[in-house]
């Protein structure tokens, strides 16, 4: 694989948790391109703050990627990877032209795999756990803050309306949509709707790598969702195949007995470097996160302890991740 050019032009605002952070991340790592990290911690609410509404005043989250010689600003995660591929000769084509039979059946699985309403999904297991048969990954404490962060959501994008007049509109229409998703999470009945959906998406999946698998034989050992090219359709997948396993649901949608092709595919891809890159920078972000609340709480003990935390955790990653 070429290393990645010299020039840095790029500036990513995300959080390696972040399901779009994801998928620009992995866009990014496969087409070769340096950028300058810029963590927009969802744990703390960085995403709600006023600098970062200013800087992306209609998205719900993150990412957002800034092009500085071209003085372009984008905040759509899809629009992201597009340009991403275009920015570059790097890696694979992403994006096949859509004047391509190719190109028009990986823009259309792409905008399928882009609907599914992930934070939705994510949530509505959190709040109704017994959907996940073996249980979600995400540490009971996580899931705890993550509930309390999303109940209080609506009143506290209400005070950062009446604290900020020029932001008011962007802090509303955010507050509105939180509103939306809290009544759709916390009912029962929807979530399952949106895992019946899911389960159909996977169901025409797993038809597609079947018959691919029957169409090219023995010919290539590796097939990815059309062939042997990697495309964005590919990233898209990967990242909700890594996110359904968190939450405890790969058995669920994508087993062995149930999708034998969407597993193997899964565990082809997992020995991608960039999939590998990605998960190196998750659990780079567990330490971070471990030790920010460690000095929050307390500085001096914090100080004291810095150098036995950092190679306590420099060993993790390295059990983790060899």
């Amino acid at each position: 694989m070429a290393q990645p050019k010299a020039e840095n032009k790029f500036t990513l605002y995300y959080f390696p948790t972040s399901y779009s952070s994801q998928k620009v991340l992995l866009s990014l790592f496969e087409k070769e391109l340096s950028f300058t990290p810029r963590l927009v911690s969802l744990f703390s609410g960085q995403h709600n703050q006023p600098w970062y509404v200013k800087l992306n005043p209609e998205g719900a989250h993150v990412p957002v990627l800034q092009d500085e010689t071209a003085d372009l600003t984008i905040t759509d995660p899809a629009s992201i990877m597009e340009y991403v591929d275009k920015s570059s000769e790097n890696g694979e084509t992403l994006f096949p032209d859509e004047s391509s039979e190719l190109g028009r059946q990986v823009k259309k699985l792409c905008k399928r795999l882009d609907m599914v309403e992930m934070d939705i999904i994510t949530y509505g297991i959190i709040y109704h756990p017994h959907l996940s048969e073996v249980g979600c990954q995400i540490s009971g404490a996580e899931q705890r803050s993550m509930r309390e962060n999303f109940a209080n959501r609506l009143s506290y994008l209400t005070e950062l309306a009446a604290a900020h007049p020029a932001l008011r509109d962007s802090y509303l229409t955010k507050s509105q949509i939180a509103a939306q998703k809290f009544d759709t999470i916390t009912d029962e009945a929807k979530v399952k709707g949106h895992l019946e959906d899911l389960r159909r998406l996977m169901k025409d999946i797993e038809q597609q790598l079947k018959d691919l698998k029957e169409k090219n034989g023995d010919v290539a050992d590796i097939l990815w969702l059309f062939g042997p090219m990697f495309t964005a359709a590919d990233i898209h997948l990967t990242v909700l195949l890594n996110r359904l396993t968190l939450l405890g649901m790969d058995k669920h949608y994508f087993s062995q007995n149930l999708c034998p092709h969407i597993d193997s595919y899964f565990s082809q891809v997992k020995k991608r470097p960039t999939y590998v890159r990605l998960e190196k920078e998750i659990s780079t972000l567990r330490l971070t996160l471990l030790w920010e609340n460690f000095k929050a709480w307390s500085p001096l003990v914090a100080g004291v302890a810095a150098l036995g935390l950092v190679g306590g955790g420099a060993y993790l990653v390295y059990q983790k991740n060899k």
